[in-house]
């Protein structure tokens, strides 16, 4: 039998194959669908999802928060661009933080 963050892991794979390689989820509909913690949704994520494997991931946590995954068939030089645009997007000054 395979273990649960193999099950995982197959599960979202067959969802970006079916949706051409981009999905967007709940971590907590998954973790209650596995019957899991949520962490465990975190560990497959870290471990199988990352760019070194051809996947971007971003998370929101909350109560509206969501997993998106996307795959992506870049080169080592197009993905590092493709990080740094992600980055440098989501960074904020200091005085612009304060005010969140």
């Amino acid at each position: 039998m395979r273990s649960i963050a193999d099950q995982i892991e197959a599960y979202l794979i067959e969802l970006l194959h079916s949706s051409g390689g981009k999905i967007e989820v709940q971590r907590s509909e998954i973790a209650q669908f596995f019957a899991c913690a949520p962490s465990q949704i975190n560990y497959v994520l870290t471990t199988r999802f990352g760019p070194e494997q051809g996947y971007l991931v971003e998370s929101r946590r909350g109560g509206g928060g969501y997993l998106r995954i996307t795959r992506v068939e870049l080169t080592e030089n197009e993905l590092l661009e493709s990080l740094m645009d992600f980055i440098e997007g989501s960074l904020v000054t200091y005085r612009a933080g304060e005010r969140l």
